[in-house]
């Protein structure tokens, strides 16, 4: 009477898992940054008060160096996040469509920089970490 052992190798479902919970982690670190994003477009600013085109309404504007204002909110509601994979890699990422954009995180030769979206990844690195260092398996 004899005992058998078998060994016997599953890299390929290893390899399913690990992609599959890597896809979960990226989508839950964007939504860290773009949730953070969405903090950092909110709220008051410190610079002068404002006229919104069109209407009666005034807004306060940012100061340099603050995130952008809200005068209509456009900003914060393009604010988009998403995955993509090229290759064997997972890219994720948080921006917004809006020309303005990049003018306003870098500022142009006629107005200082608003940063928003770096701010906002900073501000959400220890989540990002928090969230890419659990345990996998």
């Amino acid at each position: 009477m004899g005992v058998e052992t078998v060994f016997s190798e599953n890299i390929n479902g290893v390899m399913k898992e690990i992609d599959k919970t890597a896809w979960k982690r990226m989508l839950e670190a964007v939504n860290a940054v773009r949730n953070e994003t969405l903090e950092t477009l909110s709220g008051s600013r410190s610079g002068r008060v404002y006229r919104v085109p069109g209407t009666k309404k005034t807004y306060q504007a940012s100061a340099p160096g603050e995130a952008p204002a809200q005068q209509l909110g456009d900003l914060r509601k393009s604010v988009t996040g998403g995955l993509k994979k090229e290759g064997r890699n997972i890219i994720g990422y948080v921006g917004t469509g809006l020309d303005y954009g990049p003018m306003l995180e870098y500022g142009t030769s006629k107005m200082a920089p608003r940063p928003w979206l770096r701010i906002s990844f900073e501000k959400s690195m220890a989540e990002v970490k928090r969230i890419f260092t659990r345990r996998w398996l």
